[in-house]
């Protein structure tokens, strides 16, 4: 009879800011010969979570279970047996983290923690497929806080209220600041939510770090913390605390996990349009459908594709920002391969720029009384050519482009709708990505056989900054993609099917090529019982790699060898459940299909195909 235990597991910053315990491992135990399993089983979690040394973890795979681990919102389930040796006794529950939610990456990361949190004799409920239990815990703030300070993870919870009515007020930024005697570090800053609510994650060398450093000396224990509050793009201060506030008995040494509430004076002003925001490439959210987040490796989630050619980058685009028209500008960095900078913020200039329609431009303009559609409508772009069907958007002598301002679709000026668009980003212009010369490449080789090395993905970040017209200056942030993988690397000189009317292609995507063993020396000759079909198909990001085969009986497949290096794939192709012998008399053709792992945001590139025919005798 299975047993089933399922629940959910979360930790509390503060009683009123939980979170889920996300993806750590949940690990049941047996009880141990020199425990009081009873007393154990009704104690109290809180008089029984213990962290775990080391020896005190090595002691414990004998008396294992099972382990289980939990998803993003911090449930978990087991399925426990006759495998497990499980009979519905008592377990001991123990979590195994080897990292802690919301923790930023950084070099050098702690060690994994394990700790236990109770012993639970679960109370079984029989169902028609077996035994069912329930355990929802979520840990208290002076035990999961404890936790997190072993990672070096700090948190600020907090709420932010108009003073007298105590409505939350949403759509404004936080930042902390630590009050040092020395300097004052800014440890992070986050938007409210429709509630007021907000969350700063920092970790210790966010305030640890003074220009005195080196003597190694911790002068406070935790940072002494103090609040300024603006609008979202930081325009208008709504409250300013001194750094002194950070010296109260209540702001002064915070624990790893603190939890305040901020009030207002004033509501901040009412916005007549959203905020700017870049949001995604093509089709891709950054923060939620490409894997930027450093450690990420800036592929697609899902489909592990890495981006090409034009890039469309676009999100919410408004006329005005705080009241004033607005201009932005993109701006790219290079990182590697994990997401870390390694270089600066380098402004993308015009020339970089494909046209892009940014929105329509919309006037009423009936051409005769009755007219069924009397608003007519113009493409407003970004770099794209002025005439009787289009308007071009104006950029600024520093290379800001100028949010078109018509608003009055009954006047001569007409009225702007913008459609999110920002700018068709040319990627081959961020990096010098090169060519490889495959002369003398023969097919069912390695495309490195020729002394070219297997090309790779480059990588960088993308941001977006506005500001306000005529104030000018180096704006401020709105919307950054941590983290992309981009390749444009293209390909020379390959030799398609050289024995059969061959031809060479440069400029290709990828390398996707297809010979015949038997045609090599006579391209005229004929097979009887013997087919090796030889194939090179390559690329950093490679997908799917198939030889089939057409003609009388078919199709037909090949099994090929495996994959050997990422990205390189190469060798003989077999008959996959047919042989060559049986084949009638005829004219077949082999075709090579390789699948490239690109995408533009909105589009992927086709296939690439190579065919070879022969004849059948």
């Amino acid at each position: 009879m299975a047993y089933i235990f399922r629940g959910k597991l979360c930790g509390l910053i503060c009683p009123e800011c939980p979170e889920p315990l996300a993806n750590v491992v949940v690990r049941l135990y047996r009880s141990r010969d020199t425990q009081t399993v009873t007393a154990l089983a009704v104690a109290n979690p809180k008089e029984t979570f213990t962290v775990l040394t080391e020896k005190q973890v090595k002691d414990k795979p004998s008396s294992l279970i099972a382990e289980a681990k939990t998803d993003d919102e911090g449930n978990f389930t087991f399925e426990l047996g006759d495998k497990e040796r499980y009979q519905g006794e008592a377990f001991e529950i123990d979590i195994y983290c080897a990292t802690v939610p919301h923790l930023k990456p950084r070099p050098n990361p702690p060690a994994p923690t394990q700790f236990s949190i109770t012993t639970l004799q679960p109370r079984w409920r029989q169902m028609e497929t077996g035994f069912v239990a329930v355990w929802d815990y979520c840990l208290p703030h002076r035990f999961w806080c404890f936790v997190r300070a072993l990672f070096g993870a700090w948190t600020i919870c907090g709420r932010v209220t108009h003073c007298a009515t105590k409505n939350p007020i949403g759509n404004v930024r936080v930042r902390a600041f630590d009050a040092d005697w020395i300097q004052q570090d800014e440890l992070g800053n986050a938007i409210t939510d429709a509630q007021g609510k907000f969350r700063i994650d920092y970790v210790t060398a966010d305030f640890g770090k003074t220009p005195f450093s080196w003597l190694n000396i911790e002068l406070i224990g935790g940072p002494d913390l103090y609040f300024q509050v603006e609008t979202v793009l930081g325009a208008v201060p709504l409250l300013i605390e001194p750094p002194s506030r950070g010296r109260q008995a209540d702001r002064e040494n915070a624990g790893p996990c603190f939890c305040v509430e901020l009030c207002l004076e004033q509501p901040p002003p009412p916005q007549d349009e959203p905020p700017p925001v870049f949001t995604h490439l093509g089709g891709y959210a950054y923060l939620t459908d490409i894997n930027g987040a450093p450690p990420g490796n800036g592929l697609t989630i899902g489909d592990n594709r890495a981006f090409y050619s034009t890039i469309r980058l676009n999100g919410i685009l408004p006329k005005r920002l705080n009241g004033n028209s607005m201009e932005y500008r993109f701006e790219a960095r290079t990182t590697d391969a994990t997401g870390a900078p390694t270089g600066p913020w380098t402004p993308i200039a015009p020339s970089q720029i494909a046209r892009t329609k940014i929105g329509l431009l919309a006037n009423y303009a009936p051409a005769f009384p009755g007219d069924p559609n009397p608003v007519k409508t113009r493409d407003y772009t970004v770099n794209g050519t002025a005439g009787p069907t289009e308007v071009v958007a104006s950029f600024t002598m520093d290379g800001w482009i100028q949010v078109p301002q018509e608003s009055n679709v009954f006047g001569p000026e007409g009225f702007f709708q913008p459609n999110g668009n920002m700018i068709n980003l040319i990627s081959q212009s961020l990096a010098a990505f090169g060519a490889k010369n495959l002369t003398g490449l023969v097919a069912g080789n390695s495309s490195t056989s020729t002394g070219q090395t297997l090309a790779e993905d480059r990588h960088f970040a993308l941001r977006m900054r506005v500001r306000e017209a005529p104030v000018g200056g180096a704006g401020v942030d709105a919307g950054v993609c941590q983290h992309v993988a981009i390749n444009n690397t293209l390909y020379d000189n390959i030799n398609h099917h050289p024995s059969w009317a061959g031809y060479p292609e440069s400029n290709a995507l990828g390398v996707a090529m297809l010979d015949i063993a038997q045609l090599i020396a006579d391209g005229c000759h004929e097979i009887s019982n013997s087919l090796d079909v030889l194939f090179t198909a390559a690329h950093p990001n490679l997908g799917a790699v198939t030889v089939s085969m057409s003609g009388p009986g078919g199709p037909y497949a090949f099994t090929l060898p495996a994959a050997g290096t990422p990205g390189d794939r190469f060798g003989t192709a077999a008959p996959s459940g047919w042989t060559v012998a049986a084949l009638p008399s005829c004219a077949y053709i082999v075709r090579l299909y390789v699948q490239l792992l690109l995408t533009t945001g909105d589009s992927a590139p086709n296939p690439l195909y190579d065919d070879i025919a022969f004849c059948k005798s």
